[in-house]
């Protein structure tokens, strides 16, 4: 086992005792047994800075006091010590830079913030290298910061280049990074993620009201909200600090729990070259869809205990539904492994969508050189409009014929792509998705854990702007209501404290017709603060680790 301890404490421009308290918490992290521990983002100052020259002025060097005191500290005790504090380089360019610092005081390395939040664009330069994994002797340790995490690729590249820990440094006020964000990101790469937040105050006085009224927002939404924690790889809490206390939390991991390895077998780096593509390409693909607009959308889950009653309830809740998109579960009428009557089911589904004079999603088996297909068939008034087949196979699947291919297709009320449930765990495969303009993804499913309900499917809204209805099968492992994930129609987090969680709708029970009426519109805006695009500001030419394209660079 691995001890390992996180912090929060008052950021402040007060940069004396800001260090002097990094000092005081890596003697209380090494006195309780810690082998590392880590700190938050903004450790030398603030993101309250006038212009790019003031971010530069206070930015630190390597050689300087700060990096110099925590060295010393981290020589102390023994103790590896992870933070993060700009560094200047050649004037103008400063970096938001996640330090890692060893046990015998040697700087091991640094990654640089690559996408840039809100104010942080005035200030800083994003990273103009690729991310690093460094080995050291408590395991394989990335870093990343913040925003870098309310998008999957930066914490994707970490488990690419084979993470075993990753370091997340914030400056957040959002109380969705420790409830959604940071979870998601530790399970989809089944890794270990250790955050840390700031709380309090940002600023102080005058500094404080100029930051209040720049925001819009009460001191309150502009405290950080702390919960600095320690995620194991399924995306549950080891331990996890208040919103509000200063301190340290202490977490014992065993990295022979990692899931690292099996989440990256099941990848298709070459389904996923469009992340690799300048983003300033993407406006080509979404020139012709049509308007986004308002939908019914319904969850449809029969209950039956035959093929004939699934069908047939399936058939009576298509009728009763409004027009609009429909989604059943996968295999919606079949038991688990029967492909029988294929033909059957085709016709009624073709027959329902016309008559209903609307569109449906049904997962449905099939047949390829002798090997199970799980298919998502896209149904619409005039009959079958296209298919989709899972790209990612199932756990311990050795009878599985994969799909090739990520289908969009353009509909009256927005642009549609399909997803079967285990692509879910697979942020690539909605992001090629967002890229190609979807609006919309209809996603068959069999839950079998409930973190893929809870976070995954929740995070592959967020993470793209892109409403998602799921129906998943009454006999899941874990089973699931319908649920639908979509973008609100305002950003609300003055309200709500969330700087990117989306609107979820969930049955009220496992079986039968859901519906909830969707505005497909707010979707196309993928900012968030009103600055940082969740698809445009991402750094595809960082992303190599991800296509398969490069390796790790040693520390």
């Amino acid at each position: 086992m691995l001890r390992v301890a996180t912090a929060q404490f008052e950021t402040g421009k007060d940069t004396d005792r800001v260090l002097a308290d990094i000092l005081r918490l890596a003697d209380e992290a090494a006195a309780g047994g810690a082998r590392l521990v880590h700190f938050q983002e903004c450790c030398n100052y603030p993101t309250s800075y006038t212009d790019r020259e003031h971010a530069w002025r206070e930015a630190v060097t390597l050689e300087g006091p700060l990096v110099s005191a925590i060295r010393a500290k981290a020589r102390e005790h023994g103790l590896f010590i992870g933070f993060n504090a700009a560094v200047r380089g050649p004037f103008p360019k400063a970096w938001m830079v996640n330090h890692l610092i060893g046990p015998d005081g040697e700087y091991i390395g640094s990654n640089k913030k690559q996408v840039l939040m809100w104010i942080e664009r005035d200030a800083f330069f994003p990273s103009d290298e690729d991310g690093r994994v460094y080995d050291t002797e408590i395991g394989r340790i990335g870093m990343i910061s913040c925003m870098d995490g309310l998008v999957p690729e930066t914490s994707r590249t970490m488990a690419c280049l084979g993470a075993d820990i990753v370091l997340n440094s914030l400056c957040s006020n959002g109380v969705d990074e420790a409830n959604l964000h940071i979870p998601a990101r530790a399970a989809e790469n089944g890794y270990f993620m250790i955050s840390a937040n700031r709380v309090g105050d940002m600023v102080k006085g005058q500094d404080l009201q100029d930051l209040i009224d720049a925001a819009g927002m009460t001191r309150d939404f502009v405290k950080g909200a702390g919960e600095s924690q320690v995620v194991g790889p399924d995306g549950m809490p080891l331990a996890r600090a208040t919103h509000d206390d200063i301190g340290l939390v202490f977490a014992d991991i065993d990295l022979s729990t990692l899931e690292r390895e099996d989440r990256m077998a099941r990848r298709r780096p070459e389904l996923y070259t469009l992340m690799g593509e300048d983003n300033a390409a993407l406006a080509a693909l979404a020139e012709d869809r049509a308007p986004a607009g308002k939908v019914a959308l319904t969850t449809i889950v029969p209950g039956g205990a035959t093929f004939d009653e699934r069908l047939a309830q399936a058939r009576e809740m298509i009728a009763s539904a409004p027009a609009g998109l429909a989604v059943l579960p996968e295999f919606f009428a079949w038991d688990l492994g029967d492909d029988t009557r294929l033909d059957e089911a085709t016709a009624a589904l073709i027959k329902a969508a016309a008559e209903a004079r609307t569109y449906l999603v049904a997962g449905l088996p099939g047949r390829e050189h002798g090997k199970r297909v799980n298919r998502a068939v896209l149904f619409g008034p005039e009959g079958v409009i296209g298919e989709y087949g899972q790209i990612h196979a199932d756990p311990g699947s050795n009878d599985m014929a994969l799909g090739d291919d990520l289908p969009v297709f353009d509909l009256p009320f927005g642009r549609l792509g399909l997803l079967l449930g285990e692509d879910l765990l697979f942020p690539e495969a909605a992001r090629v998705l967002a890229r190609k303009g979807t609006d919309l993804i209809a996603c068959p499913t069999a839950w079998r854990e409930d973190w893929h309900h809870e976070l995954m499917l929740t995070a592959r809204s967020a993470e793209n702007h892109v409403t998602i209805v799921s129906a998943g099968r009454s006999d899941s492992l874990c089973a699931k209501p319908g649920t639908v994930c979509t973008t609100p129609p305002e950003y609300r987090f003055p309200q709500t404290k969330e700087v990117n969680a989306p609107d979820r709708h969930m049955a009220p029970s496992l079986t039968g017709a859901f519906t909830v009426e969707v505005d497909l519109a707010p979707n196309r805006d993928k900012r968030l603060m009103g600055a940082t695009d969740l698809i445009m500001d991402t750094r595809p030419e960082l992303y190599g680790a991800i296509l398969a394209l490069r390796e790790s660079v040693p520390a």
